[in-house]
């Protein structure tokens, strides 16, 4: 049901590379795992989605053609923002050590058909017969280098939208419920570098390699667009449709003042505290905690600071924003840990599903009426966990101890209809899937014992799942 990774498509067509050419996979089962090297210093990472008016955006860059920082443009959309002609739509802070990698995932788990049975009666919805997954939110993962004495951040953002469905009937279209599924369409904005030209052969085709493609370089202490994009696109004409368009309404020209997607990104380095003598404990309690807060709130605080200070002035902030009743402490999962082993923690509850149905049966009423559409019957089920959960492992470090974990949030936000059958008028749910939030971070951190630990921040999500752009979600870890 999942979606296949683009790794996962690299990698498969590794395997038709010519016989006569090396094959750089062979002879590496048994090869050992080099370590990791020693790992270098800390860093915070921002990356900031806003969707402002494409004529605000143009008039800006068009008085400022030599501009390489775009922190004057961030400046500009901020107060956008504050005026109402701009939208803050994500905020992501990732926290992180060069020479290692990171990844954080805010990503709602939408389910929806592929196929559909014909042969269906006039009154009937079209009984679904196999369904995907598809991911809607933020990813970005990469990792953090020294490039000329230079702090510099590789990372893939990508961004996942689901747009407006299309039901596949004028029956569906009536007699739907808003939240049910049909057949949806997505949106993806992705920034990503293609592999290096030495990984090409003679021919210019890639060898296979045993890594994703490089994230986009950025240096330290500036601030990137990363992207500049339309936020919508105009829909296809479909030709043969009900309603004829002229040739100027089926291509009109794009309004002045449609939306832009502008995505800014910046990363500074964090001073790490001196490395502690002490040896480091057998046993330890790892907490990990999650804290949502206003979007603009922290947006605003943000942009008033120096990024290599976030981490040390938050814990003061979100103190002053905890009296006015702006702090809201979602979960927190403490466990028992061992330095020299992994530690898995936690608190989860089992959801079962079911994933296959039997289609729909007929029965007669007993007036001799005509056949009526019964429920369909479950055939096949699967388990999700939601809760929290954390991966750790404290390492040592010439620097100091290192603490590389995963920390995740799922959260069952209920169920989305794609069949419905009538009665006595009214239209009843009749299959549905389950809806899954999910908020994943996966990084390496220097260890400060005793500290809370800033890890990340990532979306917050309503009760139905969606997307909440007013809120977002702060993520702490701390060891003792």
């Amino acid at each position: 049901m999942k979606a296949i990774s683009p790794l996962v498509l690299l990698l498969a067509g590794a395997s038709l590379c010519p016989a006569q050419e090396e094959n750089p996979f062979l002879n590496q089962t048994t090869a050992k795992k080099a370590p990791p090297a020693d790992a270098g210093e800390s860093f915070l990472s921002l990356e900031e989605h806003i969707l402002a008016p494409a004529d605000l955006v143009d008039g800006w860059m068009a008085a400022h053609p030599d501009e390489k920082d775009a922190a004057g443009l961030r400046a500009a959309a901020q107060g956008w923002i504050a005026d109402g002609k701009a939208t803050l739509d994500f905020t992501g802070l990732n926290s992180g050590i060069v020479g290692r990698e990171f990844a954080t995932d805010s990503v709602l788990e939408q389910i929806f058909p592929t196929e559909f049975e014909t042969g269906n009666r006039e009154n009937e919805w079209k009984f679904p017969t196999s369904f995907e997954t598809h991911y809607v939110g933020y990813q970005i993962k990469g990792d953090a280098i020294r490039q000329k004495d230079e702090l510099e951040l590789r990372a893939e953002l990508r961004v996942m939208k689901m747009l407006p469905q299309q039901p596949w009937d004028k029956l569906a279209a009536e007699t739907s419920l808003p939240g049910d599924i049909f057949t949806p369409r997505f949106r993806n904005f992705r920034v990503q570098q293609e592999a290096p030209a030495e990984e090409r052969d003679s021919r210019g085709r890639i060898r296979p390699v045993r890594r994703d493609p490089q994230g986009v370089g950025f240096p330290a202490r500036m601030t990137h667009l990363a992207l500049r994009a339309d936020e919508n696109l105009p829909e296809p004409v479909i030709k043969g449709a009900e309603v004829d368009l002229s040739e100027s309404e089926a291509k009109p020209e794009p309004a002045a003042d449609r939306p832009l997607r502008l995505i800014f990104f910046r990363n500074d380095p964090v001073e790490d505290a001196p490395a502690s003598e002490a040896p480091l404990p057998e046993d330890y309690l790892l907490t990990m905690r999650l804290i949502q807060v206003d979007q603009r709130r922290l947006s605003d605080w943000l942009q008033k600071r120096d990024l290599g200070s976030v981490t040390k002035e938050l814990n003061e902030a979100l103190e002053g924003w905890n009296q006015n009743g702006g702090v809201e402490i979602l979960r927190t999962l403490t466990g028992a840990g061992r330095t020299g082993t992994t530690t898995m923690i936690e608190d989860a509850r089992e959801i079962v599903y079911p994933t296959e149905y039997e289609p729909c049966r007929r029965t007669t009423s007993e007036d001799g009426k005509d056949s009526r559409l019964e429920f369909a019957t479950a055939t096949s089920f699967e388990t999700r966990n939601a809760g929290g959960f954390i991966t750790s492992a404290i390492q040592p470090d010439p620097g100091g101890p290192l603490l590389r974990f995963e920390m995740e949030r799922i959260i069952h936000s209920g169920f989305t209809v794609h069949h419905r059958v009538q009665r006595d008028g009214e239209w009843v749910a009749d299959i549905t899937m389950p809806r899954f939030s999910t908020n994943r971070w996966q990084t390496t951190l220097r260890l400060k014992r005793g500290d809370w630990m800033f890890v990340g921040s990532g979306a917050a999500f309503k009760e139905n799942g969606e997307i909440d752009h007013d809120h977002t979600v702060l993520g702490f870890v701390k060891v003792e």
